[in-house]
């Protein structure tokens, strides 16, 4: 992709597809935007050089049959959905020959278009998947670069992506939900007052909407599924062994390794 300013279209103006146009206007100023909602007409994306489709998974593979009929064969069409082979599939079978499927790992406290900022994504991995069309993979990393972000190219058709996201992302998620869900049905809501920070922090992901993690995790469930069968047999064994003092060191061990060496 060419330092030129690209005609860009980001179809999903929510938290991340605001902050892509407001990340690309900082870089060059005066670009063309054009942000499409649900009830816009999908045509204005016609004459775009590059498309970002930033709606959720669903709405995106939805979206993707249309989109090749309206985009040209040099059009760089990307995506910012949380899974990735669901994706990667459906736009290969829609003919969309310069398809680069893409996540960033950014988010923030606020969601939706009140929440975008032009340095949302500065410094952070985006994931790009997808290695049938190199110079659209190129193009890709040269255009998420001037965003601010670091690409971290996989070459697969995303199954790598949604392997580590099922482990790193979708399992936390779902853990802190049940979690919160389980505490919520053992104490009444005065109880729920006495909470520490330690709750707070461990289930600060139940807040989370589950209009976007449905297509989430139903188009990951094949990964996720056997994490969250492991999680379940460990808690079960470990209920057993409560007054086990060398198994639950042995728990504390391996998780306070593991959480020091990561994050």
């Amino acid at each position: 992709m060419s330092n030129a300013s690209p005609r860009l279209a980001v179809v999903g103006p929510g938290l991340i597809g605001s902050s892509v146009a407001l990340a690309a206007a900082r870089r060059w100023p005066g670009v063309r935007v054009t942000l499409v909602d649900r009830a816009d007409p999908l045509d204005v994306i016609r004459d775009a050089t590059v498309v970002v489709l930033a709606a959720p998974v669903d709405a995106i593979i939805g979206a993707l049959p249309r989109v090749a009929a309206l985009v040209t064969p040099e059009t760089l069409v990307m995506d910012t959905g949380s899974t990735k082979r669901a994706i990667v599939r459906a736009a290969a079978d829609a003919g969309i020959r310069r398809f680069v499927g893409g996540h960033p790992m950014a988010g923030g406290t606020a969601s939706g278009p009140a929440g975008a900022r032009a340095d949302l994504f500065d410094g952070r991995p985006w994931f790009l998947a997808n290695p049938v069309d190199p110079v659209a993979i190129a193009d890709a990393e040269a255009f998420i670069e001037a965003l601010g972000a670091q690409p971290i190219r996989l070459n697969d058709h995303g199954e790598e992506h949604d392997r580590i996201m099922a482990a790193v992302s979708h399992l936390p998620q779902l853990t802190a939900s049940a979690l919160m869900a389980v505490v919520a049905r053992a104490v009444s809501p005065e109880g729920m007052r006495w909470a520490g920070a330690g709750l707070r922090d461990t289930t600060r992901l139940a807040a989370s909407s589950a209009d976007v993690w449905q297509s989430v995790l139903a188009t990951n469930s094949a990964e996720i599924k056997p994490l969250l069968l492991q999680l379940a047999a460990d808690l079960a064994a470990l209920a057993d062994r409560l007054e086990d003092r060398d198994a639950v060191r042995q728990l504390f061990n391996e998780a306070a390794s593991a959480k020091a060496s990561c994050l």
